[in-house]
C-alpha cells in the first residue's frame, strides 16, 4: 500500500505542476501576445481556468497525502489520549465516507453533463472531460483516507502550529 500511495503522491504531483505550467503559459503567451503583436490567443482565459480547476481538485488529493486540511484542532483535548489512535481512524473511515458520497455525486453531475452534452462557451470542448477531475479527486482521497484507516502508520504526521 506504501508504493500506491507513492506511486498516487507523484503522478498527481506531476499532473497538478503541469497544470500550473499550463496555467501560467496561457497567461503570460496572453499577455505577450495581447501587449506586442496586438493580438489574443483564442480560449487561452478560459483554457487557464480549466487548468486551474484541474490543479486545484488535484490539490485536494495532495492535501489528504500530506495530512494537511484543516481540521478543528480545539477538539484534540476533548478526549484520553489513549483514544487517538482509534478516533484518528474512525475519523479517516468518516472522511473516506464522505468523499465517496462526494464522488457519487460528482458522478451523477458528469453523467448529466455528458446526457445534455454540455459544452465551455468560447472554445466548444465537451465539459464531462473537465469535470472528470471532480470525480477522481474525491475517489483519490476516499482511497487514502480507507488506507490511512487500514494502516495508520502509512498517514503523515500532520504538521500542526500551536496557537
Amino acid at each position: 500500500m506504501a508504493a500506491l500511495l507513492k506511486w498516487l503522491l507523484r503522478l498527481e504531483s506531476l499532473a497538478a505542476a503541469l497544470a500550473y505550467v499550463i496555467v501560467a503559459g496561457l497567461l503570460l503567451g496572453e499577455i505577450v501576445a495581447r501587449e506586442v503583436f496586438a493580438s489574443t490567443i483564442w480560449g487561452s482565459q478560459k483554457m487557464a481556468v480549466f487548468a486551474a480547476i484541474y490543479a486545484g481538485f488535484l490539490g485536494l488529493c495532495l492535501a489528504t497525502a500530506a495530512n494537511s486540511h484543516l481540521r478543528p484542532q480545539f477538539a484534540d483535548k476533548w478526549w484520553p489520549e489513549r483514544w487517538s489512535p482509534a478516533l484518528g481512524r474512525i475519523g479517516d473511515l468518516i472522511s473516506a465516507a464522505i468523499f465517496i458520497g462526494l464522488g457519487w455525486i460528482g458522478i451523477e453531475f458528469v453523467s448529466q453533463t455528458i446526457q445534455y452534452g454540455d459544452e465551455a462557451a468560447v472554445i466548444r470542448w465537451k465539459l464531462w472531460w473537465i469535470q472528470s477531475v471532480i470525480v477522481y479527486a474525491f475517489f483519490s482521497s476516499a482511497l487514502r483516507h480507507l488506507i490511512f484507516a487500514a494502516r495508520p502508520d502509512l498517514k503523515p504526521a500532520p504538521d500542526l502550529a500551536e496557537v
